[in-house]
């Protein structure tokens, strides 16, 4: 999965500098969206508050104060463990790819900056910081999974969505942020870092003495087993239960 993701970005990246397929779809969707200010009014608000939402660093300030929050109440840093690389890794491969690749925006002057528009960053962001969220929260509640990874692909879709419909961004700046997200993840908590069970609560500590030694934690050891844990070990079973050809 990581060679795909790889791949698909490298594709999308080279798609973009070299003018590629990539540019006719770009502009395919800008014509098939009305822009900030030229469509219905409802629709215009709503996505300029899921941009300013998706502020990455709004959201990274989110992730970092769920991740600390969570630190101080386990007395655990593994969710600074997680969150800590995977947000100093978006940020340095975004703005690296900003930097390099000097990319205009649709219309210039809604988002005026100094560095490029690929990738997108708010696409980025979203997508890293909406998954660090939805492994800390599987985590804590594993049978939550899916419903939490859902929410973070949705937030995702619906940022992309946003930035589109305002001509915030090209096509394929928020394509290739996607893949560069995702790849990010599934290098951090997959393969080959696996960060995300170190978030589990009582990871690392041991589920109890009894399973350092191979029993279920919290069971009696006799339980089940038809032997009285108080009982004279060199009596069997049978014995103590009876049998009238014990003692013959």
């Amino acid at each position: 999965m990581a060679l795909l993701l790889a791949l698909g970005l490298v594709a999308v990246t080279v798609s973009v500098v070299l003018g590629g397929p990539t540019v006719r779809l770009d502009d395919i969707v800008l014509s098939a969206t009305p822009g900030r200010g030229n469509g219905p009014v409802v629709p215009d608000v709503l996505t300029l508050l899921v941009v300013d939402i998706a502020t990455p660093a709004l959201c990274v300030a989110a992730v970092a104060a769920v991740s600390a929050a969570l630190c101080l109440h386990r007395g655990r840093w593994a969710p600074l463990a997680l969150s800590g690389p995977a947000l100093a890794l978006l940020t340095g491969t975004v703005l690296l790819g900003k930097s390099v690749i000097p990319r205009s925006g649709p219309v210039a002057r809604e988002m005026a900056s100094d560095l490029g528009y690929y990738p997108s960053g708010h696409t980025a962001t979203a997508l890293v910081c909406a998954g660090l969220l939805a492994e800390i929260a599987s985590r804590k509640w594993p049978g939550r999974r899916r419903q939490a990874w859902a929410a973070a692909a949705a937030w995702t879709l619906l940022v992309a969505a946003s930035l589109l419909w305002l001509h915030f961004h090209w096509l394929s700046d928020v394509v290739g942020s996607m893949f560069l997200g995702s790849l990010l993840l599934w290098l951090l908590l997959r393969w080959p870092l696996r960060l995300g069970p170190r978030v589990a609560p009582g990871a690392g500590h041991g589920a109890g003495h009894g399973a350092d030694h191979g029993d279920a934690p919290g069971v009696d050891p006799g339980v089940g087993s038809g032997v009285d844990p108080g009982a004279d070990p060199r009596v069997g079973p049978q014995t103590r239960h009876g049998d009238p050809s014990a003692g013959r």
